[in-house]
């Protein structure tokens, strides 16, 4: 099932690193599963709760941790072992990853939660790291504005169904108001992390009313930050594809729409529903290819039904705050991706059932309702159908809830306290 490093390079890229730290690797077992210390970061995230559980539940002996100790996914009944991990941007975190590792002989260490390919410390123990590609595929992983230029220099499906974007240099002169206003209003300006210049950049997303704004943004973002990415606005419901790619092929696929999203106006996904469109999983594929990635990927899009139309938002190297969806739709992404690491790579191609529908009633699901009830220009009927939906939703035995997964239900009554107590106090 594994290929040589020579037929990889060729196939994926000539900056694809060796698999040769994976061939030696038997496949595994149930058995063997239980050997397996595996790392699953950022179990403070619905995205980070959903790894726990499908390691868990598949057999792995799972490593949570955390940037604090209040952090919901410590809790599953699926965490063998649970930590508290310094702030990333310490000095004190690569001493304590890599004692961690050590100790505890990790053999995988799942992405997200700030643990990237593109991460000193990921870089220094990638035979750990289930991202098969070398540095150039690290830093398109970790920067919005990295991927759309990479993009945007291929022809064909690779360059296809990008929204109106510009790729600024913040050092350079930057476009005008008129310029940024001709790419559709609102504005969103994608900032970067990994393009910061000062200890305190991080990834954000601005959105600004028309060009004006959005310039004014980019003069101030000079100061923390070499590059931006502006994208104008495009209407559509947003709409995700699910991949994982190993091998240099896809070997587990999904796509989900969303149904509501906090705030309603786009935002997190909060109740959304397993689906499918060729066109896009096709477009989303194309991409993947074309950058050479292996792993895990999430792509966004915004999709206008009554068009037909679709374009790319921004696609997520690592686990997706849905990924509950997948689990209940019969795609368990982190069990597929650490028995391909560890040599399993599925034969057949895994896709998931359509139609299955999944939320997150706190507090995604009751600020979508806040939201839509604090907008002036939504009508007071359609307010008056959220409350009768929001009911009928929760009295539906068919719509699944991330928190209240089977076997694992008691976080699902710990966050409800937690919100209660908190409103309490």
């Amino acid at each position: 099932m594994l290929v040589c490093a020579a037929r990889v390079s060729a196939a994926c890229g000539s900056d694809r690193r060796s698999f040769d730290s994976y061939q030696e690797k038997p496949l595994v077992t149930p058995g063997q599963r239980r050997r397996k210390n595996v790392l699953v970061p950022a179990a403070h995230s619905l995205g980070g709760i959903g790894v726990i559980r499908s390691l868990g539940r598949a057999g792995y002996r799972v490593h949570a941790v955390a940037p604090s100790r209040d952090a919901l996914g410590l809790a599953s009944r699926y965490a063998d072992e649970r930590a508290v991990h310094p702030p990333l941007s310490s000095e004190e975190f690569q001493g304590w990853f890599d004692d961690y590792v050590k100790r505890n002989d990790i053999a995988l260490v799942m992405p997200g939660g700030g643990f990237d390919p593109d991460a000193s410390f990921a870089r220094k123990h990638e035979a750990v790291f289930p991202f098969n590609g070398g540095p150039q595929q690290g830093a398109i992983a970790a920067s919005k504005f990295r991927l759309f230029e990479r993009l945007s220099q291929h022809d064909g499906e690779a360059a296809a169904h990008l929204p109106p974007f510009l790729l600024v240099d913040l050092a350079a002169p930057l476009p005008t108001a008129d310029e940024l206003a001709s790419l559709g209003v609102p504005l969103f300006i994608k900032l970067d992390g990994a393009l910061g210049t000062t200890g305190a950049s991080g990834d954000d997303v601005l959105r600004c009313p028309n060009g004006e704004a959005a310039r004014a943004a980019l003069q101030r973002l000079a100061a923390d930050y070499s590059h931006a990415l502006v994208q104008g606005y495009v209407a559509g419901r947003g709409v995700g594809a699910f991949t994982l790619r190993w091998d240099c092929r896809t070997v587990a696929r999904m796509m989900h729409r969303r149904l509501h999203e906090m705030p309603h106006t786009g935002g997190a996904s909060s109740l959304r529903q397993s689906w499918w469109m060729p066109e896009i999983m096709a477009d989303a594929e194309a991409k993947l290819a074309a950058i050479g990635w292996q792993g895990v990927a999430m792509v966004e899009y915004r999709y206008d039904e009554a068009s037909g139309e679709f374009w790319l938002m921004e696609i997520n190297f690592r686990f997706w705050g849905s990924l509950h969806l997948s689990l209940y739709a019969g795609v368990d992404f982190p069990r597929l991706l650490a028995d391909s690491f560890f040599g399993d790579v599925p034969a057949q191609l895994v896709e998931g059932d359509i139609g299955i529908r999944c939320r997150h009633l706190y507090p995604h699901e009751l600020g979508y309702l806040v939201s839509l009830w604090r907008d002036r220009a939504v009508s007071w009927s359609r307010k008056a159908w959220s409350l009768v939906e929001a009911v009928g939703l929760t009295l539906d035995p068919g719509v699944r809830s991330d928190l209240l997964f089977p076997g694992d239900r008691r976080l699902f009554w710990r966050q409800l306290r937690r919100a209660l107590t908190r409103r309490g106090g």
